[in-house]
């Protein structure tokens, strides 16, 4: 049964800080789950079923025999889901993404403003997000920074697969306090950045500002989306960044949706998308 629980925690992509996170307990808790130093009781089951999004049926079959994990609706069993890992001497980054999800997150990359935007990022799309980051923090945080950005357009542009059925386009325009900002993205394959948003401040909190485009020049890049930012007025500079990433997200969300009248079609005159209009 303990290989079960492991079995189901690293299909979903988890490892077992991530999964206890999401149920209220510690990693040693899952660990003692895991080896059997621990009795899996009803209770026990059903909570970590409701982490690994699956029934606590799932932890009665056999290994080969697992059910997959809750479909998005009964007509529809399939979640666009992807998994990347990348490692560098710079980085190790793993990420895992349900475009269908509800908004939940798991964040680490060892810096904090960063972990507070991608939470956005996840929250605001409705995209689950499981982030795990080491990088070279002893140095900047610049490697960090745009890798966790290329991982994660990775991730988002393999979930999506040939992007068949998608609406393609999303705009936002978000407010917050004395800010306003303009997001627009075009999800076809040709990566492009328009990034028209200063600072006013070198840094906050020990994040340099300037690596905020670097984070967003690589995602657009390694998802494949034509992306224009427009910070249109504001001067907190905190204010000004949030307001960026939770423009992405929400332009973000209306770009994947499915178009139920071409849920089947690739939204481009060209029947393909990625180098074409």
């Amino acid at each position: 049964m303990a290989n079960r629980i492991r079995e189901l925690r690293k299909r979903t992509g988890l490892n077992q800080n991530a999964l206890a996170k999401r149920i209220g307990t510690t990693s040693q808790q899952v660990s003692h789950l895991e080896t059997g130093r621990r009795k899996l009781t009803q209770d026990w089951m059903e909570r970590l079923a409701a982490g690994l999004d699956c029934e606590p049926a799932a932890f009665l079959f056999p290994a080969n025999e697992l059910p997959l994990t809750r479909p998005l609706s009964p007509g529809d069993p399939t979640m666009r889901t992807a998994n990347i890992e990348r490692r560098t001497n710079e980085t190790k980054i793993r990420v895992a993404v349900n475009i269908d999800g509800t908004g939940e997150f798991t964040v680490n990359t060892g810096i904090g403003f960063l972990d507070h935007m991608l939470e956005q990022l996840a929250r605001h799309s409705l995209i689950n997000l499981d982030i795990q980051a080491k990088g070279d923090l002893h140095i900047d945080y610049h490697h960090t920074t745009e890798d966790t950005g290329i991982a994660i357009g990775q991730a988002v542009n393999k979930a999506l697969g040939d992007l068949s059925g998608i609406t393609r386009y999303g705009s936002a325009l978000i407010p917050m306090d004395e800010t306003l900002s303009r997001v627009s993205l075009d999800v076809s394959g040709r990566p492009y950045l328009i990034w028209r948003v200063e600072f006013s401040r070198p840094k906050l909190g020990e994040m340099d500002t300037e690596l905020f485009k670097e984070w967003f020049q690589a995602f657009s890049q390694a998802a494949g989306i034509t992306l224009h930012v427009d910070n249109l007025y504001g001067q907190n500079s905190h204010h000004i960044v949030e307001s960026c990433y939770k423009g992405l997200a929400r332009a973000l969300r209306q770009a994947v949706q499915i178009d139920p009248r071409k849920a089947d079609t690739v939204p481009s005159t060209k029947g393909v998308l990625g180098g074409s209009l």
